[in-house]
């Protein structure tokens, strides 16, 4: 079996990327940034913080200072491997607001019980919550425990 995704490239934009680029790096500890200018846009593109991995899907924060944040629209969501209530707690240390806590993914029958199903994520009983980051911009992440 082959495997690929519908998605191979984001981008989260950004107002003062210095600002975004501490944000995610104390968010998510295993991250680091390579700061590249794409057409004279500057991006600072997600690379792993162990020289050795490699994602297998990446993207960038991109700065456009004219930007006003919307609170809405495509929700991107980052896997975690630690407790949520540690990353959820560093996202507000860090300057960002938690917007919906972590919450069991589950279906509601119709005659009101509740079914947990196992997720497309992975497989697993999964959890997920959001944030806003420094800019504004809605961000998901996804944990199995």
């Amino acid at each position: 079996m082959i495997h690929t995704s519908p998605i191979n490239w984001f981008e989260i934009p950004v107002q003062d990327i210095t600002r975004a680029m501490k944000f995610y790096v104390q968010v998510f500890r295993h991250i680091r940034f390579e700061l590249k200018v794409f057409n004279g846009i500057s991006h600072a593109v997600f690379r792993p913080l162990n020289e050795q991995m490699q994602f297998s899907m990446t993207g960038a924060l991109v700065e456009d200072k004219e930007l006003k944040a919307v609170h809405q629209g495509t929700v991107l969501y980052f896997s975690i491997s630690e407790g949520m209530s540690s990353v959820l707690e560093r996202v507000q240390l860090c300057g960002g607001t938690v917007v919906q806590g972590k919450r069991l993914i589950r279906n509601e029958m119709e005659d009101g019980r509740y079914l947990i199903p196992k997720t497309l994520i992975d497989g697993n009983v999964g959890y997920y919550a959001h944030f806003c980051d420094t800019e504004g911009n809605r961000i998901g992440i996804y944990s199995n425990s």
